[in-house]
């Protein structure tokens, strides 16, 4: 079946197991048309009936499907959002999502975990997303500078939690990562980190990513928005999270 995916560009597969990614990333990389890795508990252990769900009714539908951020969760969740116009905002956002986990009263780690996450994909937002009037980068090449972004430059974060989930969501409205930015700088991460300075970062916040939730959504409209959304399942204590497979899902439209 495998093969079959290579060598036809047209099929998209996708990979169900148990093994931790770092074991199952070889077939990302060498195979273009796998775009979702699906990790389960274990081997006896069904998939997530949503996450199933949301994935086949995007690989069936010939037209994008938007999933609104809500459909994560279920009725009665809390969430908080906010628009980052400045690094100043952009600490502010991180602290006030570390605080919004935190009184979850579950482990501190986690809190910091979803603090990391957030700075890393608000970062990713702010410094290599917006470009010129060119489709230059803009901010890219010094991520340590004090940014005050133009409206349309803004990212925005959604954190929302049900008691039983916990979904980040960070958008910009650009629409500029690509397959290979997440497979490549997971592949690299997992095998031990290579640094990669070419669009201003280190190539391993991907491992940031990876490290902080059980599933992560990489959902882009080429040229117009890209939405990473991770997901953390509050049920799981942190020895049980740190050892079971990640799942991983790009959508391109």
């Amino acid at each position: 079946m495998l093969d079959a995916v290579r060598t036809h560009p047209r099929l998209r597969g996708l990979l169900w197991t148990a093994e931790p990614a770092r074991r199952s990333m070889r077939f990302l990389t060498e195979s273009p048309a796998i775009s979702h890795l699906m990790g389960r508990r274990d081997f006896e252990t069904a998939p997530r009936t949503w996450e199933l769900l949301l994935v086949a009714r995007r690989l069936l539908s010939k037209e994008p499907v938007v999933m609104p951020r809500e459909a994560f969760l279920d009725w009665g969740h809390t969430a908080l959002s906010a628009t980052v116009a400045s690094t100043v905002e952009r600490d502010q956002v991180v602290a006030a999502v570390q605080d919004k986990v935190g009184a979850l009263q579950v482990p501190r780690r986690v809190a910091e975990m979803f603090g990391e996450l957030t700075h890393e994909l608000v970062m990713n937002a702010m410094y290599d997303a917006p470009v010129d009037a060119q489709g230059r980068p803009k901010y890219a090449a010094n991520r340590k500078a004090d940014l005050h972004l133009e409206e349309h430059e803004r990212p925005t974060v959604w954190l929302g939690t049900d008691g039983g989930r916990l979904v980040l969501q960070v958008a910009d409205r650009f629409g500029r990562l690509q397959r290979h930015h997440v497979v490549d700088g997971l592949a690299r991460g997992l095998a031990g980190g290579e640094m990669d300075q070419s669009h201003g970062g280190a190539g391993l916040g991907m491992m940031v990513c990876h490290n902080s939730a059980a599933m992560l959504l990489f959902d882009v409209r080429r040229g117009a928005r890209t939405e990473v959304t991770a997901i953390f399942e509050l049920d799981l204590n942190l020895r049980e999270f740190r050892t079971q497979a990640r799942s991983i899902h790009y959508f391109e439209s």
